[in-house]
């Protein structure tokens, strides 16, 4: 009996042990040829129903069973090696590599299984840091550059729970959570000797960042000072601080702290003490005159 009759009846007998499950787009294929590691591996059937193992990349595999493969590759490896022994599966739960870097707790490769979603390749890096931008999360293939990166939106997706619109990840790509992007200023408006925007350069109340603006005008008001900051969710909140209590006080160390991008707004007092004065010495003087006048007519 010959080589080639000896392997065709090798085959046909491993085909009757075999599933006759039928390769489909996206599959895992375990390939196993024994004593042969360089051409043994696991490859994924492509969209154009290739994959990249070396002796099968010409060919479509898609709506081949198991055993059609196994007795196809056993015949193009028979021109490489002497009587190789070829064993294929259908991987049932592969394995997938992943990179994620950036704002998360572990940074670094991470295994999981493909179909896995971003959500949980992120869990298994321990979750988001602080002020990681999660509404551009960068996904980069393998052997990818910046120009081939696509991003998603994953603060859309808890807020929505939309399933799908999660991105497909595939062996190799590298996630990276991106800082969240930031300014480093702060605006003052309104009644301040220097209004406009001021750079944070360390912890500062917000007391302090109204004397970085030249302090308070003549008429600014500190009972009624309004600040715009942005909590943990991004929500923009307002609030009222009564800065002249926290100073009639004493209590410095419990001011409230600047952040990064806040808008404080210090309001002039719309009534003035030395206007009313003024105001009311302006009327004595009218009453006196006029009285004066009338003493002079009644003569």
């Amino acid at each position: 009996m010959n080589k080639v009759a000896v392997l065709t009846l090798f085959v046909g007998c491993c085909a009757m042990f075999v599933t006759g499950a039928i390769v489909k787009e996206g599959d895992v294929l375990d390939i196993q040829v024994q004593d042969h590691p360089q051409f043994s591996g696991r490859y994924q059937v492509k969209e154009d129903g290739t994959t990249d193992y070396p002796l099968l990349s010409d060919i479509p595999v898609v709506n081949l069973s198991v055993g059609e493969l196994m007795n196809d590759l056993t015949f193009r490896l028979a021109k490489h090696i002497d009587s190789p022994l070829v064993w294929v599966t259908i991987v049932d739960k592969p394995e997938m590599n992943i990179t994620v870097l950036g704002r998360v707790k572990t940074a670094g490769p991470v295994t999981t299984y493909v179909g896995a979603s971003i959500q949980e390749v992120i869990q298994l890096a321990g979750g988001v840091q602080e002020r990681a931008d999660i509404e551009r999360v960068k996904i980069i293939p393998e052997d990818g550059t910046d120009a081939d990166a696509r991003f998603f939106d994953f603060k859309e997706f808890l807020r929505d729970g939309e399933y799908a619109k999660l991105p497909p990840l595939a062996d190799g790509d590298v996630v990276i959570l991106l800082s969240e992007q930031r300014t480093s200023k702060v605006k003052l408006i309104g009644a301040v000797q220097k209004p406009g925007f001021f750079e944070l350069e360390e912890e500062m109340n917000v007391f302090e960042m109204i004397y970085l603006a030249g302090g308070p005008a003549e008429k600014a008001d500190l009972s009624r000072v309004r600040r715009f900051y942005k909590n943990e969710d991004g929500k923009t909140i307002e609030e009222v601080l009564n800065i002249q209590s926290y100073l009639d006080k004493g209590k410095m160390d419990e001011m409230p702290l600047v952040n990064e991008g806040d808008v404080i707004i210090v309001y002039a007092r719309w009534f003035d003490w030395k206007v009313m004065l003024q105001v009311l010495n302006n009327v004595l003087l009218f009453i006196v005159t006029v009285q004066s006048l009338r003493g002079a007519l009644a003569r």
